[in-house]
């Protein structure tokens, strides 16, 4: 394994001509199969498992309990969710384990295995967890996994310049990420040394937490992290991982894990679903002078992001406006449902379907256009914004103006007679989003790069991050070929492999092309000082290429001298105390949307037109791929806005393990999209640039949301807004009425 050569990470082109290797792909013939044992109750204590039946069945190999994993868990910020469990916290959470020498073998075995439960009362709404008199952890009485609060600015002053109030109650559902690849790992064995190979956001953070583990057992660990199928936030550690490591560890066999898809979307991760109360108070002129929000997040059975969601959901967005007073008050609730998982937009996406639509709703109060309201409140270049974000280059002016434009000519080229049926609206909705986030790990926020010359020519690119599908690999790959003027054709990447590479702290808070770009141009400076002190020793005439200089370092077998790693850390940047209060990101992105709906009354259906995106992403280096980006976040936004649930039953189990029950958006359900950039630099970014990951899907259905209410004059609260939800409120006359206000 030691010669083994590195994975090299498959670039967007690649993956399109059916290059790029999956984890699934890596899995040799006679490798080990093993499978975890899933709870069929949602919640129930493991009085007795009964192995004797699946040892005995040909080809089984080994199984594991929660014994085998005593005193482990996994969570990021609350280490709450055993390996294998002894109480089952939610239907499909894992009990047992086995491995077995084929298919075959594996399903008789886990049929054979007999497990005794005893059930339990079960909560799978947040209502039902708070009143319920039984724990679902045993250290959490009152099934509340974490509270926050935060206040900001003189109340009892500002309660007195406020005109108006509106408020109302929103609420967001679960909902699969919806990835292509369903989870799959695979472990490989050499002698002490094991290798994990599974798609991951960060596979250096893994290691780290792993490696101890597996040292207790005897056993080295590398993590190597080959394309990834799709994550949008679910794929970090996961009890498959561990389960894989520990079969290989003891076997001192390969064995691999590959999820069915009704595995993976029952025990896998949902984005939290969420009841937000928040009101939002201003002058008679139009300022916003206050927000007050009240949030209940669905952690699931266990916790795995879940506080930081809830924190990011309850104040982030209050940092694109100039509020003078800010009251948050969240509950992070245990439930029987699957557990949450942070997913694109990290909790703001729910927060914005709430504030973006009061904010039209006082906009319409006030009889002030949406648009111009906005841009009147927003924050500007220089700032530092209510929770304590400074704000350095600014273009949501540009992109409200973008989409009032784009708005008002459709409006007026597409006039059509007003029909009984159907009606058409239009909604804008704008946000905020950070670039890293400086709390999430208190040590540092920061990302390495390195580069080494080939024996047989070219540049090895090294980072520990990992390609999600924000064109990490192009990043790195224009970026060493402008700074160095060398030929594309002569570099690798190699990303997320903690043998191999540097240490990388993983694709979150839409950081990763920022943060590897800045390490790759300190390594680019690096390379060359080293190259010039080379050139000199060689006495090389100037100017020597580099490839040139690479021959004659091979040739003196110098190339080692030519390997440099370069390192980016922003600076400004702080870690927020315990109310959220910080400047968090070296630079934050903005943007605002726009939508057409058609509205039919008769059934509650809603077709989106048109649709603009308007973004400020600084610089754009690669436009046809970020332009992606963006369509595709509006889509995965639909979705989200209109379709996308996690089913649960009264029994808690998942009605919809499949992408044809869960409805997501398919080409025709995609709108027309028009992409726009704003014209800015951001001085702190690589090249001016800055961010477009996770972005383009925050204020999706909050835009819809506004467009149905200037169709139809209802809104709807809820998420998705169903045809039923939608055709029911347009029926109900108490939902014309909006949202409360004074």
């Amino acid at each position: 394994m030691n010669s083994r050569p590195p994975l090299s990470t498959a670039s967007f082109r690649e993956r399109a001509l059916a290059g790029a290797r999956y984890a699934a792909d890596i899995i040799p013939p006679d490798t080990v199969l093993a499978e975890i044992v899933r709870s069929p109750h949602t919640h129930a204590r493991v009085k007795r498992i009964d192995s004797r039946a699946t040892l005995a069945v040909p080809g089984v190999l080994a199984v594991l309990t929660a014994e085998d994993f005593e005193g482990i868990r996994l969570g990021h910020l609350c280490a709450d969710e055993p390996i294998l469990s002894s109480v089952a916290r939610y239907f499909g959470d894992g009990i047992a384990a086995v491995a077995a020498k084929d298919r075959q073998s594996l399903m008789r075995g886990i049929e054979a295995l007999r497990i005794d439960y005893e059930l339990l009362p079960h909560a799978i709404t947040i209502d039902d967890a708070l009143a319920s008199p039984v724990a679902i952890h045993d250290f959490c009485a009152d099934n509340i996994a974490e509270k926050f609060q935060a206040v900001r600015g003189d109340w009892q002053a500002i309660n007195s310049r406020v005109a108006l109030w509106v408020e109302n109650t929103f609420e967001t559902a679960a909902i699969p990420h919806a990835y292509l690849e369903p989870r799959a790992c695979l472990v490989r064995v050499d002698g002490k040394r094991l290798e994990l190979v599974c798609g991951s956001h960060a596979p250096s953070m893994m290691a780290d937490f792993y490696r101890p583990i597996v040292a207790g057992w005897g056993s080295q660990l590398e993590v190597v992290t080959p394309a990834i199928g799709g994550s949008f936030g679910a794929k970090w550690e996961h009890p498959s991982q561990l389960v894989c490591l520990l079969f290989a560890q003891r076997l001192q066999r390969d064995v691999a894990m590959v999820l069915s898809r009704r595995d993976d979307m029952i025990a896998g991760r949902t984005r939290a679903a969420m009841r937000i109360r928040m009101r939002i108070g201003a002058t008679a002129e139009g300022e916003l002078v206050a927000k007050e929000t009240t949030l209940w997040c669905d952690n699931g059975a266990y916790s795995l992001h879940g506080p930081a969601v809830m924190k990011a959901a309850a104040i982030r967005g209050d940092n694109l406006y100039r509020f003078s007073a800010i009251k948050a008050d969240a509950q992070l609730v245990y439930t029987n449902n699957m557990p949450s998982e942070c997913f694109r937009g990290f909790g703001i996406t729910q927060s914005t379907f709430a504030l973006e639509q009061l904010i039209d709703e006082l906009a319409r109060r006030l009889k002030l256009d949406p648009a111009k309201l906005r841009l009147s409140n927003t924050v500007r270049e220089g700032d530092t914004a209510v929770h304590g974000w400074k704000i350095g280059s600014c273009g949501i002016a540009d992109c409200l103006d973008g989409i009032s434009n784009r708005i008002d000519r459709h409006r007026r080229d597409n006039a059509l007679p007003r029909s009984e049926r159907y009606r058409t609206g239009y909604g804008l909705a704008a946000f905020i989003h950070c670039i890293g986030n400086r709390g999430y790990d208190k040590r540092f926020d920061r990302a390495f790069v390195t580069l080494r010359t080939l024996p047989e020519g070219g540049i090895r690119i090294s980072s520990g991050e990992v390609e999600l599908g924000c064109g990490t690999v192009e990043v790195l790959i224009k970026t060493v070929a402008r700074e160095l003027a060398t030929n594309r054709d002569q570099l690798e990447v190699v990303l997320g492999d903690t043998a191999t590479g540097p240490h990388g702290m993983g694709s979150y808070a839409s950081r990763t092309s920022f943060f590897v770009a800045m390490a790759a141009l300190d390594a680019c400076r690096r390379f060359k000082r080293a190259a010039e002190q080379m050139r000199v020793e060689f006495g090389m005439t100037k100017p020597a290429e580099i490839g040139e200089l690479v021959a004659r370092a091979r040739q003196q077998q110098r190339l080692g001298d030519l390997e440099v790693t370069g390192d980016y850390q922003p600076s400004g940047v702080v870690v927020p105390d315990e109310t959220g209060y910080g400047n968090i990101s070296a630079a934050y992105t903005f943007g605002a949307h726009g939508c057409c709906v058609q509205v039919d009354t008769y059934t509650g259906k809603v077709t989106v037109t048109q649709y603009w995106a308007a973004h400020d992403a600084g610089t754009i280096v690669n436009l046809n791929e970020t332009q992606g980006q963006v369509i595709g976040g509006v889509i995965q936004g639909l979705g989200f806005a209109l379709t996308e649930c996690a089913s649960v039953a009264e029994s808690g189990q998942l009605l919809n393990p499949g992408y044809l029950d869960d409805r997501v958006p398919t080409f025709p359900d995609a709108p027309p999209v028009e992409v726009l950039f704003t014209d800015t630099y951001e001085k702190k970014g690589p090249a001016g640039a800055k961010t477009i990951g996770e972005p383009p899907i925050i204020p999706v259905p909050a835009c819809i949301a506004n467009a149905i209410r200037d169709a139809v004059g209802v809104r709807v609260y809820q998420l998705p807004m169903t045809s039923e939800r939608l055709w029911r409120a347009i029926n109900d006359d108490d939902a014309r009425s909006g949202p409360k206000g004074n």
